[in-house]
């Protein structure tokens, strides 16, 4: 009988020795995992890292996000160094600073988004048609400029009585070469002039302008497909007779043009 006792009171305590035992040794294994995952995380702040720069990288093109090829990262690489990105908007007397045109209101535009970050500046050929233009001042000018983007409205209107638009094509490619044989890196971009109500001959040398850009890999901003129909009348609401755009149309072309550099 006292044997029985014996035995039962010492299985009692081999058991109570055991749940003891197990318990330390379960906190052991808690503290030796909780050890390993604490050199994980220590190895872990290399690869938050590299995903911030990620991150932060895409974050730069906010701006630009919608403008031609090469921008977005030219304005990057240009604020990271503390400088501003340079925009030159080229073209006839449908291009000019002064008030109410589309270049004055997309340079207002512009400085209000951006500030010191970008510049615009704005060359104008005026009535000149294409076969005048480079034996003119402004055309020196322009192809001595150090400019990183160059928007070139080519002078059609201009050239639609008198030039064909092999001679207009003609200019323009001896103006994108001059400009880039001065500024071989700047980002070359073209416009066509403002539509005007059932054209003809315009509408082919616009057709032409457009085939140019794409045979020569050049970006071209294709601002008619914001205005009217060329053969609506509701055409005639943001053009002149004069077929120029009145207040209405040049706030429309600046409008598409920000869209597209914003």
């Amino acid at each position: 009988m006292k044997k029985r006792r014996f035995l039962t009171v010492f299985v009692m305590i081999a058991c109570v020795f055991s749940v003891i035992g197990g318990h330390f040794y379960y906190n052991n294994k808690l503290e030796e995992t909780a050890y390993a995952a604490k050199l994980e995380l220590a190895k872990a702040p290399n690869v938050k890292t590299e995903t911030e720069k990620t991150a932060a990288s895409e974050k730069k093109v906010e701006h630009f996000e919608n403008a031609p090829s090469g921008i977005a990262e030219l304005y990057n690489k240009k604020k990271i160094a503390g400088e501003s990105l340079n925009l030159t908007l080229v073209g006839s007397s449908l291009t000019t600073s002064e008030a109410g045109n589309w270049a004055t209101l997309f340079t207002a535009k512009m400085n209000e988004a951006y500030g010191k970050d970008v510049t615009v500046e704005t060359t104008s050929f005026g009535k000149f048609n294409s076969l005048e233009l480079t034996s003119q001042d402004s055309y020196a000018e322009l192809v001595k400029k150090k400019t990183d983007v160059v928007l070139i409205e080519p002078v059609l209107m201009n050239d639609n009585e008198g030039v064909t638009i092999d001679d207009t094509l003609y200019v323009l490619g001896k103006m994108i070469n001059d400009i880039s044989y001065t500024n071989p890196d700047a980002i070359i971009v073209i416009q066509p002039s403002n539509p005007i109500y059932k054209p003809v001959k315009y509408a082919t040398q616009v057709s032409a302008l457009e085939a140019y850009a794409k045979e020569k890999g050049i970006s071209y901003l294709n601002h008619w497909e914001a205005w009217p129909d060329v053969d609506s009348e509701d055409l005639k609401k943001y053009v002149t007779d004069e077929l120029v755009p009145n207040e209405e149309g040049y706030k429309l072309w600046s409008e598409y043009v920000y869209n597209v550099f914003k």
